[in-house]
């Protein structure tokens, strides 16, 4: 069984708010999707779900069963589940069973220390893109208050949070690399791997998140890109194959090549044997900090 979190923003451009986007699938017993979203094809009978209601609000709102893997719908089910509004309707869903909405949503920023899909704590909301994003059972039960959390594992929780502050050069990192995307020299032109549910920042694979997916306009390539945050360079080598064959497997289509780009402070010797005959690439940043006279 799989564990899931559906997630659901406000499109002002067609004026309607998240949780009356939410209230309607729920009364339809259904959930649309995308030809792109991701995870779309891994949705299975009876996996679990709890849903996100994002912006203004940020609260996880109920849960649901999936009484039906993902389909493709007809064209008297888009005419159902579509209310006459352009918006509704979808190529793709899933029906839904055993819904419950709550009648005290969670709020997502009291659960942010004990999720284990949020590698970021500081910019959490980055995970909360995808339409559909993967998580285990453990992260499941935390969210729906199943799981009991015991003093040793909070204190552990808010050791990890101090130990992120001691980093926060890499925590700010991702985001002054997302706010400046078009400024900074890759190489090549790259830009974020968009879907309908996701700008290619934090994309769900799985129940990992790749901090940045990107396409190289020049050549066709997907691009995975990771930082290294700290971690060793095994793990940081080990977890970038990991996701780029997870891309080849998923999202690459026939002879498109996957490679990976590295974002270190600096390269050592296991980095630069790690990455040796790979289709990765290292590249470090510098920090310039100047104070000038006016």
């Amino acid at each position: 069984m799989n564990y899931w979190i559906f997630i659901v923003t406000e499109h002002k451009e067609v004026g309607l708010k998240a949780e009356e986007i939410f209230l309607q699938r729920m009364t339809d017993s259904f959930w649309g999707l995308g030809e792109k979203t991701p995870n779309r094809r891994n949705l299975v009978q009876d996996d679990k779900v709890v849903y996100y209601v994002g912006n203004p609000i940020m609260f996880f709102a109920g849960t649901a069963a999936l009484k039906t893997s993902s389909f493709k719908l007809s064209d008297e089910q888009k005419n159902q589940y579509g209310h006459n509004n352009p918006f509704y309707i979808s190529e793709y869903g899933v029906e839904l069973k055993d819904i419950h909405v709550w009648s005290t949503p969670k709020s997502v920023i009291d659960l942010v220390p004990q999720l284990s899909f949020i590698d970021n704590k500081e910019f959490w909301f980055s995970y909360f893109q995808g339409g559909v994003r993967q998580i285990t059972e453990e992260d499941y039960k935390t969210i729906i208050g199943e799981r009991y959390t015991s003093l040793v594992e909070q204190i552990s929780t808010a050791k990890d949070i101090e130990s992120q502050a001691e980093f926060a050069l890499e925590a700010h990192l991702e985001e002054f690399i997302y706010q400046n995307w078009t400024s900074i020299n890759w190489g090549s032109k790259l830009e974020l791997y968009k879907t309908d549910e996701t700008d290619g920042r934090q994309f769900p694979a799985g129940t990992w998140s790749i901090d940045f997916l990107a396409i190289d306009k020049d050549k066709g390539d997907i691009v995975v890109i990771e930082l290294k945050r700290g971690k060793t360079s095994d793990s940081t080598v080990g977890q970038i194959l990991r996701y780029i064959n997870w891309v080849k497997d998923t999202i690459a289509k026939s002879g498109q090549s996957v490679r990976g780009i590295i974002i270190a402070k600096d390269v050592d010797e296991a980095l630069k044997y790690a990455v040796k005959n790979t289709d990765i690439i290292v590249k470090t940043y510098k920090v310039d900090f100047q104070l000038k006279d006016n």
